[in-house]
């Protein structure tokens, strides 16, 4: 499972899921480093798993360089055949702390709140088209949308030129506001959109 658009903005429970593998970049809803990621592989596959690379920290009796019998570590370990990327680490570490100080189920209320509140104000804008179902359930934390008047690439360069972060995809512009921000940035943002 590819989780890289909910990981970190909505509650994933992969055993609840019964899931075999999950992966997830930690650039995006983990708020940690690009070159850095997640993955999950459940237990029983992991040996199942073929390896393609070999190094030095993947074995199991890891800073014993002298051994020439050297063993695959039988954990997760086994996938990371060089050293790693401390500094992207400790920087992920410390996103994943804040996400679990505050709480998946409180992070993910405030994500749906804030695309819920987006998608009210789109709505309100006679010079924007909302593109993200508006029904509950059918959305998360990301909301496309596009203007009546001004086409997408004129709207993205409009919108990052002023500072509002915003991807063009999807057939329109993509906001995706975490938890932490707040319904008057929102609004700004929206200001710019319809500024033009």
């Amino acid at each position: 499972m590819d989780a890289i658009q909910s990981l970190g903005a909505l509650v994933l429970d992969v055993q609840a899921i019964q899931a075999d593998f999950v992966m997830a970049d930690g650039h995006k809803w983990l708020l940690g480093p690009e070159g850095l990621a997640l993955f999950y592989c459940r237990e029983e596959l992991r040996d199942q798993l073929t390896l393609h690379e070999y190094g030095w920290h993947m074995v199991r009796d890891i800073g014993i360089y002298e051994r020439k019998d050297w063993q695959i570590a039988a954990s997760a370990r086994r996938f990371e055949c060089g050293s790693p990327n401390l500094l992207g680490a400790y920087a992920l570490n410390a996103s994943l702390s804040l996400l679990q100080e505050i709480g998946m189920q409180h992070v993910e209320a405030m994500v749906l709140a804030r695309a819920r509140y987006l998608i009210e104000a789109i709505r309100q804008h006679a010079e924007l088209v909302l593109i993200t179902s508006g029904q509950p359930g059918r959305y998360a934390g990301i909301v496309t949308f596009r203007h009546q008047r001004v086409d997408n690439a004129t709207l993205f360069r409009h919108l990052t030129g002023q500072g509002v972060v915003c991807a063009m995809r999807g057939g329109g512009i993509r906001f995706s506001p975490h938890f932490y921000l707040a319904e008057s940035q929102l609004d700004q943002a929206l200001a710019v959109a319809t500024s033009l």
